[in-house]
């Protein structure tokens, strides 16, 4: 009998969180023998999905959900191993009925103030405002208070992200107005993919070529998106409320657990690894995700990923990067030791710099450019380059990245 409400022990999940995957499948394999829970089946599966094997990883997500078909957590690792294992529809049904789980939007009503990050406030609004003028609603629609307060809103709220040094602040919100900007109605944009995503090329060899030559790894590549899947994605991203994880430097994150998923997305990773066999041949998409600049806040800080190769593409028109030529991705020829955990590497817990430093590390510059792409290595050290974007929701700097790791089973 599962025991749904049994957590992953301690010792457990300091394995995980340092980064040896292969002990801790090994534990919990042990532990969901003896005592199953709904927590170790999904801990068991997000291991061996990392691991690659994903056909464990299947059967563990599936007893999951069998076991605590109400658990949000059992249902997104279920949808990320099926994306995995490359099967669209059903991965994609997956997401929309954790999402159901998840009940995003629905704030308690009368709680007290919620803290919320002044640039996730911010995004919110005015992605509400832009949402209400796109669909010709009544003003109010979505975000329930006069145009006034809305503007003077607007006007704190930049204020205080001016102000702001190295973390945006929160700030306590109450009342309707609060917890809408807190938690927006939940809206995803759907549309049908088109019929193909990446731009037709003959030069696909000549990335190849450039990943493995003197760049140690990466490879630039313009156009990766036809016009058609391009601003299918713009609108996306645009249109659905999914921004719901807030950094403290300033930028927010779309997950696949928090609506990020479509049709276009999985399409895109797929036609990607038939495009480039020599380099993601036996890899699967392990998972992706967005990010949204609030202008002239910092993006990511240096850091490496959990993948064999990562793809990263920016989708903003260029006509929003005040400074063409800047505003891309810092790259280090040099990766992170294998002896580093996640958050050795990803958190800030050494001096990556200092390590940089230490290794003569040379640093490239790609500048920012709409539908251009970078595949690299994942586990070299990487960064959001300074950005300077124009003012206006529409002008923020979005990417999207994804990660695909290699498949043992």
């Amino acid at each position: 009998m599962v025991r749904s409400q049994a957590p992953v022990p301690e010792e457990i999940s300091r394995s995980i969180v340092a980064g040896r995957y292969g002990e801790a499948a090994d534990a919990l394999r042990i532990l969901v023998r003896s005592e199953p829970s709904v927590a170790a089946l999904v801990a068991l599966a997000s291991m061996t999905l990392q691991l690659g094997e994903l056909t464990e990883a299947r059967e563990s997500a599936l007893a999951a959900v069998a076991a605590g078909p109400q658990d949000h957590a059992a249902r997104v690792m279920l949808a990320r191993v099926r994306a995995a294992l490359n099967e669209p529809e059903a991965a994609l049904a997956d997401f929309r009925a954790a999402l159901g789980l998840a009940r995003l939007g629905t704030t308690p009503v009368g709680a007290g103030p919620i803290a919320v990050h002044a640039h996730q406030a911010l995004h919110n609004l005015e992605q509400l405002v832009y949402l209400e003028q796109a669909d010709y609603l009544a003003p109010g629609t979505l975000l329930p208070v006069p145009a006034g307060v809305r503007e003077a809103a607007q006007h704190k709220l930049n204020q205080v992200l001016d102000g702001a040094g190295s973390e945006i602040p929160t700030l306590p919100m109450g009342g309707q107005y609060g917890r809408v900007l807190a938690d927006p109605p939940l809206v995803i944009h759907d549309e049908a993919p088109p019929a193909r995503c990446l731009n037709p090329r003959n030069d696909w060899s000549q990335v190849v070529q450039a990943f493995g030559g003197e760049g140690k790894g990466v490879a630039c590549v313009d156009d990766l998106l036809t016009q058609e899947a391009l601003r299918q994605l713009q609108r996306f991203c645009l249109r659905s409320t999914v921004w719901r994880r807030p950094y403290p430097a300033g930028y927010l994150g779309a997950n696949p657990e928090s609506g990020f998923f479509s049709p276009l997305l999985l399409q895109i990773a797929a036609e990607l690894r038939q495009a480039v066999p020599e380099l993601l041949d036996g890899l699967h998409l392990n998972y992706w995700w967005s990010f949204v600049c609030q202008h002239q806040r910092p993006g990511t800080d240096v850091h490496a990923d959990q993948s064999d190769i990562s793809l990263n593409f920016w989708i903003t028109p260029d006509s929003a990067n005040l400074e063409p030529g800047t505003g891309g991705l810092d790259v280090w020829d040099v990766a992170a030791p294998d002896d580093w955990t996640f958050e050795d590497y990803n958190v800030g817990s050494r001096d990556i710099h200092a390590f940089l430093r230490q290794q003569g590390a040379r640093q490239t510059s790609f500048a920012y450019g709409e539908n251009r792409a970078l595949l690299f290595r994942g586990t070299i050290f990487h960064q959001t380059a300074a950005t300077r974007f124009a003012e206006g929701f529409e002008n923020r700097r979005r990417n999207v990245t994804m990660l695909f790791r290699r498949t043992h089973g």
